[in-house]
């Protein structure tokens, strides 16, 4: 069964929910546009789109575009959480990797030293 998303979930070129962030430039203040949740980190996708006014009708009545804008950051601050959660994983699964084969290897070499010291042992 598919699932269809709410008109104002997009994603980002990168496949991620973008973002909604409050523009600080002197010709747009305040006014909200959507961008990669990656923005700030450096390695993005330089999505960017307005968010247009038409998009706060399914909030409801009495809803403002704070309320609106709170909501979306809560959920973008979310993918962040789950992205860094993801990096971190990863690098954790990187790191046992690394050290099941240094306990390998250490196994093989004390192999080895047993063998080598057992066939000196005979020799004498």
């Amino acid at each position: 069964m598919r699932s269809r998303r709410k008109p104002h979930e997009e994603s980002c070129f990168c496949g991620l929910k973008a973002a909604i962030r409050k523009s600080g430039t002197a010709e747009n203040p305040d006014r909200l546009f959507r961008a990669c949740p990656r923005y700030r980190k450096g390695s993005h996708c330089n999505y960017f789109k307005w968010v247009e006014d038409d998009e706060y009708e399914g909030m409801g009545q009495g809803a403002t575009k704070k309320d609106y804008g709170a909501e979306l950051q809560v959920d973008s601050d979310c993918d962040e959480w789950r992205l860094k959660v993801a990096w971190r994983l990863g690098s954790l699964e990187a790191e046992v990797k690394a050290l099941k084969m240094l306990i390998v290897f250490l196994f093989v070499v004390v192999v080895l030293n047993v063998i080598v010291c057992s066939l000196l042992c005979r020799s004498k």
